[in-house]
């Protein structure tokens, strides 16, 4: 095969750009890969460290938009590319549209969320249909819900997220005050503010804890008056875009999830990674993630009573945490480990090149 093409908007933090560097730092080891960041000065030093290196096959694109087009042009036609994946809606485009043009002979495209708003989705479609040669979902709600909406199903398939494990063991030492933690965009969709409501509801059962929220956002400042309007700042920390958010992690006892939307959540997959209890909401693919009475808990979105019931279980049971946290561990462990992410994409690659390559 002569290159395969990853294409990423940018490599600031999020979970598309994550996916993104497991894929090129692994398919490297097996084919000639390259890795084209759209907008070459969005970077984010998390996103870096994990990139490692080896920079030298990494091109950070700059400039107008019709150059970056022109630059895709050329390079997919005088490489003679086979394959070029794509993310997200931007570079989907053109993967599809450039690529196609160029004589690309295999286009998967990606798509990542439960739900897209309805000018993406004529967009999506429109490319998986008749330009793509098939779109990687990276979960089942999506995929069910978008060929519910006309996407072609036999050009679609699912490959989960994947997450390096951490090396990490959790003493579970039983603590008075015990710890959680939310980490996540301060966006419409995280819903922070049943969050903030399930704070203030354990506040009056007079449980002891502190609740930590890691992030950035456009909602930042509104979230930060919903917490002084319920009087709550001092039990509350707001910490926005640090540069180890691991340690964050290494020192919570309880995972919060309140999303209202979701794909897979890379933010609990990295808590269950560190050995952590998780309350969720059932948005999404949560459910292949956490396992009722398993590894934590899943509730109804905005169900502020239910959500605090299962965080007082878990505050008040440090053996308990004990317990679902191991188990989230072993899980993530053996079903979303990044040598079984590579290997799906893998044998994706090698069927639709018996089909496509010659």
């Amino acid at each position: 095969m002569k290159l395969v093409v990853i294409t990423i908007n940018n490599l600031r933090s999020g979970g598309a750009e994550k996916q993104s560097i497991y894929l090129y730092r692994n398919l490297k080891t097996i084919y000639n890969t390259k890795l084209i960041v759209y907008y070459g000065d969005q970077k984010d030093s998390r996103m870096l460290d994990l990139l490692g290196d080896d920079l030298k096959d990494v091109i950070w694109l700059e400039g107008s938009h019709l150059s970056k087009m022109i630059y895709f042009f050329k390079m997919f036609s005088h490489s003679k590319a086979d394959v070029c994946i794509s993310y997200l809606a931007t570079t989907n485009f053109i993967n599809a549209i450039i690529g196609k043009l160029a004589g690309v002979k295999i286009r998967i495209g990606g798509i990542r969320s439960s739900r897209i708003n309805w000018y993406k989705l004529l967009l999506q479609r429109h490319l998986h249909n008749y330009w793509l040669s098939y779109s990687v979902f990276n979960n089942n709600k999506g995929l069910q819900s978008l060929i519910k909406k006309g996407l072609i199903k036999e050009k679609s398939t699912v490959i989960f997220n994947c997450i390096d494990v951490v090396d990490f063991k959790r003493g579970f030492k039983k603590q008075e005050i015990a710890n959680i933690l939310s980490v996540g965009r301060f966006v419409e969709q995280k819903d922070y503010y049943t969050a903030i409501d399930v704070i203030r509801l354990l506040v009056e059962r007079k449980l002891k804890f502190k609740y930590t929220i890691v992030g950035h956002g456009v909602l930042e400042q509104e979230i930060r008056n919903y917490i002084s309007d319920h009087k709550i700042d001092q039990l509350v920390d707001v910490i926005i875009k640090p540069k180890d958010v691991y340690k964050y992690y290494e020192n919570a006892d309880i995972y919060l999830s309140t999303s209202v939307i979701e794909g897979l959540s890379n933010s609990i997959m990295e808590a269950l990674s560190y050995s952590l209890p998780v309350v969720a909401t059932n948005v999404g693919d949560n459910s292949y993630l956490v396992k009722e009475g398993f590894n934590g808990y899943l509730t109804n979105v905005k169900d502020v009573v239910t959500i605090a019931d299962k965080l007082e279980i878990l505050i008040r049971d440090a053996e308990l945490r004990k317990v679902f946290g191991e188990a989230g561990k072993r899980h993530i462990s053996e079903n979303f480990s990044v040598s079984k992410f590579v290997e799906k994409y893998v044998e994706l690659i090698e069927s639709l090149a018996n089909k496509w390559i010659s």
